[in-house]
């Protein structure tokens, strides 16, 4: 009798284990980052079963009081950290497979982290669902020219043409895992949303998915411009006490991520975020915000939380802003002339009770972050591409009475982990009303994978639907609920 947890690969047969919702695979090899700052190379092949059963190698990466309350304990960190997990039903039939990228802004995660346990998903939405590790960090994200191989070649967005080599693997092994690999969505939440999203200009994705899910992308963490990655790049390596950024290919990963950390606290980098996406001709020519158009024929499932902003101002890891700084903070988040007038008409729109500067501070944050970008890329999509386009707002407050409906709280209801503890409990699972939430979102999710919509009207020219989940109800439809004020 064929053993059902024993499955063929292009690599070689793996042997994973049976869960309560059906079959999961950890820690299987689609690449090899053998050396730093190059494209990463084919997975090795093996003889005998391998065990997947445990998670795989993170990649190195700062133990930020943010990661621990997100991702919890890290597993073990390894630069060859290129290994994903799948999740399924079965090994039968040819369903939609959803490939996973996690959140963690370029800098910290891993896809093993309980919150993103793929196996409730899989089952509820009927689909085969794949979580990734990529490269992060400077790992990942270094670009500079002197790191060409060769002219015209990668110089830079290691972490990208990672996540092309799972959508690679995907396409050769979906099926041996009852996947069917025409109906790929990439998604993902934070900067695993603004990879997916950047998969669109990249020339080397062409073909590998035909969906986008994207939680609560910060838009302008998207793609950044060629000067300032070099910038970063040259930074990290005068850090390192070198002139030439190949030289960084000698620092041991330990130092490079406290290099990383140390050049993050400098004033030309403080409050940014150091190695990003950056505009390279071999791997992402140009940003999507700049062509909303590219693949147009891809659907595209975007949204954000009612609250995104207490993640970043009013959250239990970093101490409120001091008041006085709240001015100056809504005018590098929103280039206004003159904050304090903006911040007065936010006042006049808020709640009772959600009317002191640190509240309005969130809410300004959520549109000039969040609400603003997503609604504006949005309609620039449905006027240039052939696609559909979804939008939604995530209301229910699952992060408690202070983080509230903050940045992520919905991605443990998607996944089924709110229950469990750890972060998954401490972002969704503090509020009443959580079952009904949870099932209505899997519910639109899984139409989306599935081709048939999220239960709303896609978005065209001069007509906004936005499916709500939470607040009043599990789900209701809003029409033109953009930004309420124009910042």
């Amino acid at each position: 009798m064929t053993d059902p947890t024993i499955v063929e690969t292009a690599g070689g047969r793996v042997c994973g284990l049976r869960t309560a919702s059906g079959l999961t695979f950890r820690g299987v090899p689609y690449g090899t980052a053998g050396s730093r700052f190059t494209a990463p190379g084919p997975a090795r092949t093996w003889d005998a079963d391998r065990e997947a059963r445990e998670p795989g190698a993170a990649c190195p990466q700062p133990d930020r009081a943010v990661a621990r309350f997100t991702h919890g304990d890290p597993p073990r960190l390894r630069e060859d950290c290129l290994n994903l997990n799948i999740h399924t039903t079965s090994l039968d039939g040819a369903r939609p497979v959803m490939v996973w990228l996690h959140g963690g802004g370029f800098a910290i995660g891993h896809a093993s982290a309980s919150l993103y346990d793929g196996a409730r998903l899989a089952h509820d939405a009927d689909a085969v669902v794949v979580t990734v590790n990529y490269r992060l960090g400077s790992f990942g994200w270094l670009c500079h020219p002197a790191l060409a191989q060769e002219p015209g070649s990668p110089a830079g967005n290691w972490g990208l043409l990672d996540q092309i080599a799972a959508l690679r693997w995907v396409q050769r092994n979906a099926r041996a895992f009852g996947g069917d690999p025409r109906r790929v969505t990439v998604a993902g939440q934070s900067a695993g949303a603004l990879s997916a999203l950047d998969l669109l200009t990249a020339p080397l994705a062409d073909g590998l998915f035909s969906r986008l899910i994207l939680q609560s992308p910060p838009l302008a963490d998207a793609v950044q411009p060629a000067e300032a990655g070099f910038a970063w790049a040259q930074a990290l390596t005068r850090a390192a006490g070198a002139e030439d950024p190949r030289r960084l290919r000698e620092v041991p990963a330990g130092e490079l991520v406290a290099l990383h950390e140390a050049v993050l606290e400098q004033p030309e980098f403080r409050g940014k975020r150091g190695a990003l996406p950056t505009v390279d001709p071999a791997t992402l020519p140009t940003s999507p915000l700049d062509t909303p158009g590219a693949r147009p024929e891809v659907e595209i499932l975007i949204g954000w939380t009612a609250d995104e902003g207490t993640f970043f101002f009013d959250c239990p890891w970093r101490p409120a802003p001091d008041p006085q700084r709240i001015p100056g903070i809504v005018a590098h988040l929103t280039a206004a002339t003159e904050p304090s007038e903006l911040i007065d008409r936010y006042r006049e729109h808020a709640a009772p009770g959600r009317d002191d500067d640190q509240a309005l501070l969130v809410a300004i944050a959520t549109d000039a972050m969040f609400a603003g970008p997503i609604t504006s890329y949005a309609r620039a999509r449905v006027r240039t591409s052939t696609g559909r386009v979804f939008t939604y707002r995530f209301d229910h407050p699952g992060g408690g009475s202070r983080l509230r409906a903050t940045h992520s709280s919905e991605v443990p209801l998607l996944f089924g982990t709110w229950r469990d503890g750890g972060a998954g409990e401490r972002l969704g699972g503090q509020a009443t009303g959580a079952d009904e939430v949870a099932r209505r979102l899997v519910g639109s999710w899984r139409g989306f994978l599935h081709g048939d919509g999220p239960g709303w009207a896609s978005l065209t020219t001069g007509h906004d639907d936005v499916g709500v989940f939470g607040g009043d109800s599990p789900l209701h439809i809003e029409h033109d609920t953009a930004n309420r004020i124009t910042i």
